[in-house]
């Protein structure tokens, strides 16, 4: 298992996670998973597996954040930044 402050340096991640415990997002997810005839599971995994795909989706529209910040931690130098940066790039991948 990686040490979550190489992932995360800095606990940005971990801390927008633990401030989102403060909406409950099924209202929405509820109200729209009715409008269109489905059930609300299956809109709230399309709404997981979208947000998980968008990082290749948005190289093709604009510079996306994590790039954006990799260019600047290597910028500063900040290897253990970089590091945790391209392994969240990388999550998932057995590559």
């Amino acid at each position: 298992m990686t040490d979550p402050e190489t992932f995360d340096p800095g606990g940005r991640f971990r801390a927008e996670v633990a401030a989102s415990q403060l909406d409950d997002p099924m209202p929405g997810i509820q109200v729209l998973a009715d409008r269109l005839g489905l059930p609300a599971d299956q809109v709230a995994h399309h709404a997981l597996v979208r947000w998980m795909t968008a990082g290749s989706e948005a190289l093709l529209a604009a510079p996306p954040e994590m790039l954006v910040a990799l260019r600047a931690a290597a910028d500063a130098g900040d290897v253990q930044r970089v590091k945790g940066i391209t392994d969240a790039l990388l999550a998932g991948w057995d590559g």
